[in-house]
């Protein structure tokens, strides 16, 4: 955002200076050229800047240092949010998404809404936590945003249509998948295999979209299943 305008300040400075010596239409060119330059310039400056400071937040996840790594994040946010459009709600989706999977929910919500319309792994994870206190409506309204903004996620249509399926709302359901598949075509052929098993009264089967799907801690992957069968056989020894 400050590199923005910071570039229209030069600009319009030097429009000035150009159309007092010469004529307004002579300025344009010269104010166009001074924008042009100087936003590369500052956008490049910042964004090697930024690019180093994620890779460190990056390297900090990596090795399973979590709360260092979203201490990365935040400073991020200080150092960069005004100087960048939407790195603040970019970083606020990374954020959320990890408190998220860490299922501390109640840290992650204030992130997630927050968080840039098109994550829409964020804004999924938002509407879950609608949906887990049955504000159904509010839910749709998050979920319609998301859609709107990443429709070709078939992962997203299938998961508002999973949250209608289990709150008893199968027609809805439907409803959602066809919307989707509407959208992808043949791009995403789990949601048109979920949309037949609705049609034919049978379960949705989301474990097909793999780990992305167990992020919303919807279902217990199989992984999850198997560590804590280990430790109940280790407790019972």
């Amino acid at each position: 955002m400050l590199v923005l305008l910071i570039a229209l300040l030069a600009a319009a400075s030097c429009f000035a200076i150009v159309a007092k010596i010469f004529s307004l239409v002579g300025a344009i060119l010269p104010a166009l050229a001074v924008f042009g330059l100087t936003y590369w310039f500052l956008a490049r400056r910042i964004g090697r800047q930024f690019e180093a400071a994620m890779q460190q937040a990056q390297t900090e996840l990596q090795r399973g240092r979590i709360d260092r790594s979203i201490a990365v994040m935040e400073d991020i946010k200080r150092k960069f949010g005004n100087w960048q459009l939407f790195t603040k709600s970019a970083m606020d989706g990374q954020i959320g998404t990890i408190y998220y999977v860490r299922q501390e929910f109640d840290k992650a919500k204030p992130y997630l809404e927050r968080a840039f319309v098109r994550h829409w792994a964020a804004k999924g994870m938002l509407a879950v936590l609608c949906f887990r206190k049955k504000d159904y409506a509010k839910m749709d309204k998050v979920f319609e945003s998301a859609v709107k903004y990443s429709s070709k996620q078939g992962l997203l249509w299938s998961l508002w249509a999973y949250c209608h399926w289990k709150a008893g709302h199968t027609d809805k359901a439907i409803a959602i998948l066809s919307r989707g598949q509407a959208k992808l075509k043949d791009a995403d052929p789990r949601l048109s295999a979920n949309l037949m098993s609705l049609q034919n009264d049978k379960k949705l089967k989301m474990r097909v979209y793999g780990e992305q799907w167990y992020q919303f801690h919807l279902e217990v992957s199989p992984q999850m299943k198997q560590a804590r069968a280990g430790n109940v056989r280790y407790m019972q020894r």
